[in-house]
Order: structure tokens, then sequence, then C-alpha cells
């Protein structure tokens, strides 16, 4: 539900006003009433974010697609990152793909790890603007076994095979469910 600021700026002042008022008159009545009152609040209030999107006009991110030699078709989708800019407890990674640009190859450092994201990490962003979201809690419970931390990842492989799959994928078609009326035979 889509939090409108002046409902929960009313019903923060009728709350504030019955509690004030159970406290002033020393009635009991007023202050059940008060206690009550936030439960109507808590659906008002907004949810909180479970994304974080990459932008390629941040300093720290660098997105790119590695191609083959010949720089034909790219193979990969390298999301080069600095240190502590994800945001690990999120759950999931916005990544625009449509603007990326292609490279021979990619940018190394002394000390690159690389994290390669699988296509069950994927999901493509309903808009279908050209974004993919990368399930960050299946990244984590990968590296669970790894002998390095979220913390020390600075780079997200993505096969280009795989992006442009979900990219591609129109959105699923609503099933029909079957009415009471129908008449289903189950053979065994």
């Amino acid at each position: 539900m889509k939090a409108k600021p002046i409902l929960i700026i009313t019903s923060l002042l009728v709350f504030l006003a019955l509690f004030g008022a159970s406290v002033w008159q020393e009635s009991p009545m007023l202050l059940y009433i008060a206690s009550a009152l936030p439960i109507f609040i808590v659906p008002l209030l907004p949810d909180l974010r479970t994304t974080q999107r990459l932008s390629e006009h941040n300093h720290s991110t660098q997105i790119v697609k590695l191609t083959d030699g010949e720089g034909a078709q790219s193979e990969w989708l390298v999301v080069n990152i600095k240190p502590d800019t994800i945001y690990w407890n999120k759950k999931w990674l916005i990544i625009p793909t449509a603007d990326a640009k292609p490279v021979d190859q990619g940018h190394t450092d002394d000390y690159t790890v690389s994290l390669t994201v699988l296509k069950y990490d994927i999901r493509a962003k309903r808009s279908r603007s050209g974004k993919i979201a990368v399930n960050l809690p299946n990244l984590q419970q990968r590296m669970a076994g790894l002998s390095f931390t979220t913390d020390e990842v600075n780079r997200l492989m993505i096969r280009m095979e795989d992006v442009q799959e979900w990219i591609a994928t129109p959105a699923p078609a609503a099933i029909p469910a079957l009415s009471s009326n129908s008449s289903v035979e189950v053979q065994l």
C-alpha cells in the first residue's frame, strides 16, 4: 500500500492528541484508544527499500561488456565495483545493461575477487528497460564456503546469454484458473 503523507501526518496527530488528552484528563479510556491507534498507523508507513541500484555515473562502479578477441560478440557483462559499494543486506541489486560499453579486455587490479552470477540469480526488471536484478542473498549463500568475504568482492561476472535471455523473455501470461463447472479427468 502506498503511503500518503497527509494520512500519516493526520493519524500521528490524532494519536498524539488522544495520548495527550488521556494524560491531561487522566482517562484510561482515552489511553486505550490511543494505544490501539498504532495498529492502524503501521500499514500507512512506507516500506523500506529492498533494492540497490547501480549507476554508470557513480565513480565506484564500471559496467562493461567483455567481447571476444574480434569484438564481434559480447560474452560477459562485467560489473567492476569498489569495496563497500554493494550493500549485501539488500535483496536485489539492479544493474543497467543497456549503456554498458563493449571492451576487449577487462580492467585488472593486483587483487581482483570475481564472483560469477548464475542464471538463476538473475531476474529482469518489470519495466523491461534494459535492467536486470541480481538476487544478493543467493550470492551470499554461494560465497559461504569460499575463502573470501562479500567485502572483498570487486567484480561481478554475468554471461551475456543469460542477460539477453531474461531481457528478451516476455512477461509470463496469466494461467487461467479452472472453474468449478469444468470437468477434468485424471487417468491413473
